[in-house]
This record gives structure tokens, C-alpha cells and sequence, in this order.
């Protein structure tokens, strides 16, 4: 049905603070005032707006969700002559969820007049990701079964007067638009309803890509039956403690044929205005997907980010090590822009497997942001520890006289190394100044363990942890391009990946890590993200589609492995490492999530151990003797 009226309609773009409703209620009055002053319409806020979104279980805190259903008084009350909708927590105290907790729904209300209109409950509850929606509240279409009725009898527009005109107004909540994967579609009902305008309040995290795949879901959903569409979103971060979730906003106005009106600015809070008409408007272009646009959103969502997260501390400074190397300086480059060079401490900890080159380039990154720097060495330390330990011995105290002594291998000697720079002196400094440190960690190294736990697994946050090395690279360079300087000095950006823990990782005779990452960070994207098992993989490589499908250069992987044996002893290695490694994972800060999966709350693992399906184990032996045969 064509809309019987112009629509003033103001978007809330509001930083919501989780766990906080009364400082989002005190910024959503705010808004309140002003889009009363402007003369708008109607004003929309996002989803859960009041308390926040990914809260754990404090939802089964009662008098949380008292207080924060309370707020809604406020709102409405705060309303006058505008309508207003917002998402919060709806409590149905005389009926239990199947956890045996009070009944409560992921909900939006309108109000207007300083009247409640009406409330609508969310449809289709996420239980997939980062999401819990079904853990903690009932769904619409749950109460549509209880009821015994069709989802299509709950799920209608609202009439309401504007300029006198009486507007059927669409109403849903993030994921019920989301709905190919569910045997029910909340926006095609609230089509056939006749609804002349649908709003979307929305609490979504930003990922890669999300913004391109949501605008092609909306002109979808409108192909049939146009009318124009109100997407409402958050900014600011919400952290579980194991991830910290980025919300960019990009709220979004557009024309009922799907196509873009107006689009919000992202990670800013703002009120997103626009005149709603039954004819299509102006088309604004979505941004381009590049690799060029990935890296800024990238760029753009890390510094967020940090400086969101050391918002909330009484002292926003940060110690990190810095050793020359990829990983930290592209950390510290973003600390520094994010919070300023005046917050950063960075220390160089050499020992005597450390080169003039990466001290060199450790030096000249900090000088190149400015930032305080001190050098520690850790030789003497290190050289003590080993002679304590080497002259332990452990004797059993059962009258037998048998002895253990402690024999430190080369890797014990690396840890110690590690575990001596985070667990003593970025620790100590730390502590001293009153301020976090972080780690470096990439998501490849965080993969395949390649990092020592309470050395490099430990700190306040990991920049990192959701960027494979080559994302750490690509990064890199496009802040050097963007600042047009080398910020990241050039020789850190060729030298071989090192942990410089060994004689055998002389970064001055190319001895580097022992990890190819432009296969391996491919390989370990399979296992994270899509989820394949070393038998999905053994199928693709069978097939000749291995290297198209993982997008890997077809002939740097014929040169990396020599035959199928070495191949698949590479693929067995690192499917071991992999699922070896979780203890690690499992202890690691909290990751900053950028991708598609997440270690952490994300990607949810147990430690199973190794499994090679039979189906891997037949692959296995039917390419290694047609291998043999050749």
C-alpha cells in the first residue's frame, strides 16, 4: 500500500552503553528533545537500546530487568507528539521461560502522546555466532504456538495518526529480516498486511563485508512488494570478556525499492534525518567492495575500538613490547593513533638472539609515532633462570632415593624467554604505571598455538587476534599509504617473520618463522571460518579445486610441497596444532572481532582432542599410493 503521507523520520544512531540504562535512557531523551524541536515525525532507536545487547547472563539478574523495563516510563513520558520506538527488555511476570525463568522477549515499543501504542516482540531469535537471543527471551513465533494461532495474527502493523493520516507502520527486530534460513518470513507478513513503511531496530555487529551483504537483503525483501525500509543501529562496543564486538551504526534510510536514500556515518553518533514519501527519492550509492575499502573499514573499526575500550579504564595508557617485528609495530602504530602517543609505552626487551636490525627498527618505530620508549634487556634474567632451573632436581620422597632433574630443551629455553618479557616486565611496568599491557598475537599464531602461554598469551586485549599475518601486512602498508610516511619503518615490513628466540631464527640470514602464511593463514580460514575438516580439504585437493577454492597461487603451493606426502604431513601437522591448541585459546584477553569467526565466544570449542575421519583416512591412502604409482 503507497504511504498516505510525508514522513519526517529522525534515525537515533546513539552510542549505547551495555549494561548502563541509565545513561542511554539520559541520551535518548536527549534526542528525544531535539527531534521534537526539529519537527520530526517519528523517531527510532535501535534494538535493545535501553539495556544493551550482549550482556551474558545478566539477564537472569531480576532486578536488572526490572530497572531496566522501568526506563520505558521515561521514554514515553518524554514523547509528546512524536512517535517514538525503541527496543528494551519485555518481562511477562506470570510466565516462565523453558529455563524456568521469568518470560522475557527481546521487544520494541512505540509510544506517542506520552502514551504506550503498542509493543511487538522479536520473531526469529539468533542462536548462531556471538548470538543468544534463544537462550535468554521468547519468540514471537513461541507464543504464536502456546496461543495455537499463526505467527501471521501477532505479527501486524501499527496504525497511527501522522499529519492526520492514519500510516500502517511495519515493525521488527534485526534478525527477523534475516529470515532465509527460518520456515518463516516477518517481513513478507508485514507486507501482506498492507504495511505502507517497515522500521528495523537493529543491534548488529559489524563484520566484514556485513554492510554490502545487509543492503542486497534489503532490496530483496522489497523486490515484491515496495515500501520504503528504516534500518536503526547502534555504535559503540559491547565486550563479553573473550571478544569486543564493534557496532559501526551504518543506519540506513531506503527507498521502497530497496535502492539507498541516506546512509549514517559510521562509528558516530548521530540523528539521521529524512523526509519519507510514497515516490522513490534520490539513490545514493553503497560504498564499493575493495580490498582497498576492507582495509579502512578495518583500519577504521580497530581504532574505534581501542579507544572505545580504554574509555572505560580509570587510566587510559598501555604498555607494549615492541620487537622490531610485524605484529607489534603494527599494534602500537594503532595504540598510538587510537589513544594518542602520550598513552603508549612501548619496550624493546632484547636478548642475545635479538639483531641490530629489529632493535634498529624498533627504535625507529617509536621515534616515527612518538611515543615513550625504553629498552630492557631480558640476557641476564634469562641467563639466571636457566641456571636455576637446569640445577633443580626433584627427589621422591618415598625412602627410594630416585631423582628427576630438570633438563631445559631449546623450545623451554624460548618460553622462558617470552614468559620473562609478559609475565615480568610488561607486567611490572604495567602495574607501575597504572596502566594495561596487551599482546601481539595474530590470529594465525593464536591457531596453531604458536605462542607461549603466559608470555605472549596474556594482557588486557588482543589488537590482533582476528587478523592472519598476511591481514597484519596488508594492514600495514595501507596505514603507511594513508598516512603517506613510513610510519611502520620499511625494513619491518621485509623482514622474515621471526620470534628472534633461537640462533635458528636469525632474522639477518632469512631464518624465520616456520610457517608459510600465505598458504597456512588460507588453510587455518577453512578451518576457522568455513568450518572444513582436513577431509574437505583432501576431497578439494583430489578434485584439482584446492587452491581456487582456498585462493591460494597455484604455483607457490607446487613449490611449497613436493609431493602429496609432504602435503598431506603439513595438512596432519597443522589440523594437530590446531585442535592442540585451545588451552591456549581458551586463556587468551579479549579479541577484537573483525571477521567472520572469532576465537573466543564466537567460535565455540572443546578440547576433543585430534580426529581424522574414515572418510580422511580412505582419501589418504588412495592419494599416497596413486602417488606411489607414479
Amino acid at each position: 500500500m503507497p504511504l498516505q503521507t510525508e514522513i519526517n523520520v529522525a534515525v537515533a544512531q546513539m552510542n549505547v552503553v551495555p549494561g548502563h540504562p541509565d545513561k542511554n535512557v539520559k541520551n535518548m531523551v536527549r534526542m528525544i528533545n531535539e527531534a521534537v524541536r526539529n519537527k520530526d515525525d517519528v523517531i527510532v532507536f535501535p534494538e535493545m537500546a535501553v539495556p544493551g545487547y550482549f550482556l551474558g547472563d545478566e539477564w537472569e539478574n531480576e532486578a536488572f530487568i526490572k530497572d531496566a523495563f522501568e526506563y520505558n516510563e521515561d521514554i514515553i513520558n518524554a514523547s509528546g507528539g512524536l512517535i517514538v520506538i525503541w527496543g528494551n527488555i519485555d518481562i511477562d511476570w506470570n510466565q516462565l521461560n523453558e529455563d524456568g525463568r521469568v518470560r522475557k522477549f527481546n521487544a520494541a515499543f512505540i509510544a506517542q502522546n506520552g502514551k504506550l501504542i503498542g509493543k511487538t516482540h522479536k520473531t526469529l531469535l539468533p542462536k548462531y555466532r556471538e548470538f543468544e537471543d534463544a537462550r535468554h527471551f521468547y519468540s514471537m513465533r513461541k507464543e504464536a504456538w502456546d496461543n495455537k494461532i499463526p505467527a501471521e495474527e501477532l505479527l501486524k502493523p501499527f496504525t497511527l495518526k501522522i499529519k492526520g493520516k492514519d500510516v500502517k507502520l511495519g515493525l521488527i527486530l534485526c534478525e527477523d529480516m534475516w529470515s532465509d534460513d527460518y520456515s518463516i518470513d516477518p517481513v513478507k507478513i508485514l507486507q501482506q498486511h498492507e504495511s505502507e513503511i517497515i522500521f528495523n531496530v537493529s543491534c548488529s555487529p559489524w563484520t566484514w563485508r556485513k554492510n554490502d551483504k545487509r543492503h542486497r537483503v534489503v532490496a530483496d525483501r522489497l523486490k515484491d512488494y515496495p515500501v520504503p525500509f528504516i534500518y536503526a543501529n547502534n555504535i559503540g562496543i559491547q565486550n563479553n570478556g573473550k571478544n569486543i564486538y564493534l557496532f559501526e551504526g551504518n543506519s540506513t534510510i531506503y527507498n521502497q525499492d530497496g535502492s539507498i536514500f541516506n546512509v549514517a556515518h559510521n562509528y558516530t553518533e548521530e540523528l539521521l534525518r529524512a523526509t519519507i514519501t510514497n515516490k522513490v527519492q534520490k539513490r545514493r550509492s553503497a560504498m564499493p567492495v575493495s580490498k582497498e575499502m576492507d582495509s579502512f573499514e578495518l583500519y577504521q573499526g580497530l581504532t574505534f575500538g581501542i579507544k572505545k575500550l580504554f574509555e572505560s579504564l580509570s587510566n587510559p595508557s598501555v604498555v607494549i613490547g615492541i620487537s622490531g617485528g610485524i605484529d607489534s609495530a603494527l599494534s602500537a602504530t594503532l595504540l598510538s593513533l587510537a589513544l594518542g602517543p602520550e598513552k603508549v609505552y612501548a619496550v624493546n626487551m632484547p636478548s642475545r638472539y635479538n639483531s641490530e636490525t629489529t632493535k634498529s627498527a624498533a627504535l625507529k618505530l617509536a621515534e616515527n609515532l612518538q611515543i615513550n620508549y625504553a629498552s630492557v634487556t631480558i640476557q641476564e634474567s634469562f641467563d639466571y633462570t636457566l641456571k636455576q632451573l637446569n640445577n633443580t632436581v626433584f627427589e621422591r620422597m618415598d625412602g627410594s632415593g630416585s631423582k628427576t632433574p630438570v633438563c631445559l630443551s631449546d623450545l623451554n629455553e624460548e618460553n622462558v624467554q617470552a614468559r620473562d618479557r609478559g609475565a615480568r616486565i610488561l607486567a611490572g611496568i604495567a602495574s607501575a604505571l597504572g596502566a594495561v599491557f596487551v599482546n601481539n598475537g595474530n590470529k594465525t599464531e593464536t591457531a596453531i598455538g604458536y605462542a607461549t602461554l603466559y608470555g605472549d598469551v596474556n594482557g588486557a586485549v588482543s589488537i590482533l587476534g582476528d587478523l592472519y599475518k598476511m591481514e597484519v601486512y596488508q594492514l600495514a602498508g595501507y596505514i603507511n599509504q594513508i598516512k603517506g610516511s613510513e610510519l611502520i619503518p620499511r625494513e619491518t615490513m621485509s623482514l622474515p617473520a621471526s620470534a628472534e628466540l633461537s640462533a635458528a631464527q636469525n632474522v639477518d640470514e632469512n631464518m624465520g618463522d616456520p610457517v608459510n602464511f600465505p598458504y597456512h593463514d588460507k588453510l587455518l580460514r577453512a578451518f576457522i571460518e568455513f568450518r572444513l575438516d582436513p577431509e574437505n580439504i583432501l576431497e578439494m585437493y583430489k578434485a584439482g579445486t584446492l587452491t581456487k577454492t582456498l585462493s591460494v597461487n597455484h604455483g607457490e603451493f607446487e613449490s611449497y610441497f613436493s609431493d602429496v606426502r609432504s602435503f598431506i604431513d603439513d595438512l596432519e601437522h597443522k589440523w594437530r596444532l590446531f585442535k592442540m591448541s585451545y588451552f591456549k585459546r581458551i586463556q587468551s584477553p579479549p579479541i577484537i572481532v573483525v571477521s567472520k569467526r572469532a576465537f573466543g565466544f564466537d567460535l565455540r570449542e572443546s578440547q576433543n582432542g585430534v580426529y581424522f575421519t574414515r572418510r580422511y583416512k580412505k582419501l589418504k591412502d588412495e592419494l599416497l599410493v596413486n602417488n606411489r604409482g607414479k
